[in-house]
């Protein structure tokens, strides 16, 4: 119990962000329109809040911790694809019998989960580029540490 909630505050954070950023995503498909509908906007959190805590167990190293990254990145991947298909079919977002619409569904979800991907990807590399050179300022300063 006591981990969930030294958690809740990052989770918390992570959902907001998310959210925001799905939210503002979902606008640009559907930019002729003037409102959102209020289900969309649970629809929406619901879905944020559950990709939010697998975010958490697969890539924290609290809860998965012997597990390659990339493997990490495919369970997640899997996982969050069946979440988001359930969601779909639960909440009808599209004419469920027609393959031309899961495949679309599968595309833009790939292509997201890539995009996604890469930006947390150069986001880690730049911050890794500032910690080496951090790093090697202190070593210079203090050479028999």
């Amino acid at each position: 119990m006591k981990k969930i909630l030294q958690a809740l505050p990052e989770l918390l954070t992570n959902l907001c962000i998310s959210f925001t950023v799905a939210t503002l995503v979902y606008t640009l498909f559907d930019w002729d329109k003037e409102t959102m509908r209020r289900a969309w906007v649970f629809e929406i959190l619901l879905l944020c809040a559950v990709a939010t805590v697998l975010q958490y167990l697969f890539f924290s190293g609290k809860a998965v911790k012997r597990l390659s990254y990339l493997w990490r990145m495919v369970l997640f991947a899997v996982l969050l694809l069946g979440v988001v298909s359930g969601c779909a079919v639960a909440f009808r977002w599209f004419p469920l019998d027609q393959a031309a619409y899961w495949l679309t569904f599968a595309g833009f979800f790939l292509l997201g989960y890539l995009a996604i991907s890469l930006v947390f990807e150069l986001f880690f590399r730049f911050q890794r580029k500032q910690y080496d050179a951090a790093l090697g300022r202190y070593k210079r300063q203090n050479p028999g540490q």
